[in-house]
């Protein structure tokens, strides 16, 4: 029933977002519930996560995080496209690897509070994922990521124990940790956007 729960939630998101788009309000309110919801996530979760199964070496992790989407960017200036699909990539693989773990934590003993709590958080996940790829890439292509969310969070889900084992070493939480800043990046400058 959680999984059942998790994939409607996510697939809540979009039609949220896109009956917001016709009142100007709203629409900010949407706008800013998606940034700080992803911060949250981000801030509450992949980041302490990360710090307590990597230690001193998640700051430096976390800091080259914060560095890479900026650095690729400059690097691939006159390639513009290129640079933001390596941030879009990175982005995308950390969500999908999060989504898995989601779908772990949707398990029956992992505890009702949490599962609700990953229900709930799909909501603005999945206006976000709405908000950044639909508009860039257009709606064919934002729903395939929607299904390959939904697919990794039923893999997740299914293959359950062996996966939890995985999710909770240290190597998934550092990656986690580094790809987050590549997806708050995404989430506030959106996927194609320039600098001036």
């Amino acid at each position: 029933m959680t999984l059942l729960l998790g994939t409607v939630a996510i697939l809540l998101g979009p039609v949220i977002y896109s009956l917001g788009q016709t009142r100007p309000r709203v629409r900010k309110t949407l706008n800013v519930l998606i940034v700080l919801s992803i911060g949250w996530i981000i801030g509450v979760h992949i980041i302490p996560e990360a710090l307590r199964h990597g230690g001193p070496l998640a700051v430096g992790i976390i800091i080259v995080g914060i560095a890479f989407p900026i650095l690729i960017e400059r690097l691939f200036k006159r390639a513009t496209d290129t640079a933001h699909a390596v941030v879009v990539a990175i982005a995308a693989l950390g969500l999908l690897i999060h989504a898995v773990i989601d779908g772990v934590a949707l398990l029956p003993g992992s505890g009702a509070g949490l599962a609700h709590a990953i229900v709930l958080h799909r909501i603005p996940v999945g206006m976000a994922l709405w908000w950044t790829i639909r508009p860039a890439y257009g709606p064919g292509v934002a729903s395939a990521v929607f299904a390959l969310v939904i697919f990794s969070t039923a893999a997740g889900y299914i293959v359950g124990e062996p996966i939890l084992e995985m999710a909770a070493t240290r190597s998934i939480a550092l990656f986690q940790a580094f790809m987050a800043w590549s997806l708050i990046h995404v989430v506030a400058f959106g996927v194609k956007h320039k600098h001036d």
